[in-house]
């Protein structure tokens, strides 16, 4: 979909989460609910059902500690709460990050954001995706040449940690450097209209969904509203 749409999916699932808090945990479930129907509908099945397991456990352990009395020594009743208030906006907001960033600087060329924005707000979405590449490439590394096993780790624990940091740090050397020409080349200082061969433009299921997740956010606020002032 459109990074509009995205935009009010994650700006709705904030408001309804912040001014909802009041609805419980139902109102967080409800815009949950939306937020991986979201997802599937723009073919994100892979996150869609992730995020549906993760809403699933996080759920269960809700039931368990409200209808059950459970109690956690490591992981406490606070932090399921906290997690299963905040799901939507960490899928809505995982949609948005994970856009290819094509899509993200013309959407930010055609409102007319300058160009460091668009150049800090592209380095920054990409910034976790790229970095959890190359730490997965590192661990591969370190464990084709046996360093990551246990013992090794145990009996060298700074050595260890110089065989991740070497290789990041060095990583991030050659994004930024592939960044800056990757800048360059795209004409990023140019200051003419720049085009984009990423253009996505907003169609009526694009609106159809922005008006759910308006419908969705306001109805979780005013119930939540409507709960506080019963309290």
């Amino acid at each position: 979909m459109a990074v509009p749409v995205k935009l009010v999916a994650l700006v709705c699932a904030i408001v309804g989460t912040t001014c909802g808090s009041a609805a419980g945990p139902a109102g967080a479930g409800a815009l949950a609910v939306v937020a991986l129907a979201f997802l599937a509908a723009q073919g994100r099945w892979r996150l869609a059902a992730g995020g549906a397991a993760v809403v699933a456990v996080l759920g269960v352990l809700l039931a368990l500690i409200r209808f059950a009395g459970l109690r956690m020594a490591v992981f406490s009743e606070f932090h399921v709460l906290m997690f299963w208030n905040l799901s939507p906006v960490f899928l809505t907001g995982w949609a948005l990050v994970s856009t290819p960033p094509g899509e993200l600087s013309s959407f930010l060329s055609r409102v007319g954001a300058p160009t460091a924005v668009i150049l800090g707000v592209l380095v920054a979405f990409r910034f976790f995706p790229t970095m959890r590449a190359a730490v997965s490439a590192t661990a591969a590394s370190m464990r084709n040449r046996g360093l990551a096993e246990a013992g090794s780790v145990a009996r060298h624990p700074l050595r260890t940690c110089e065989y991740v940091a070497v290789p990041l740090l060095l990583r991030c050397v050659q994004v930024a450097d592939q960044l800056a020409v990757s800048a360059t080349a795209r004409g990023a200082d140019s200051p003419g209209a720049r085009g984009s061969y990423h253009v996505r433009k907003l169609d009526a299921r694009g609106v159809a969904w922005m008006a759910l997740w308006l419908v969705a956010a306001g109805a979780v606020s005013i119930g939540g509203a409507l709960m506080d002032g019963v309290r």
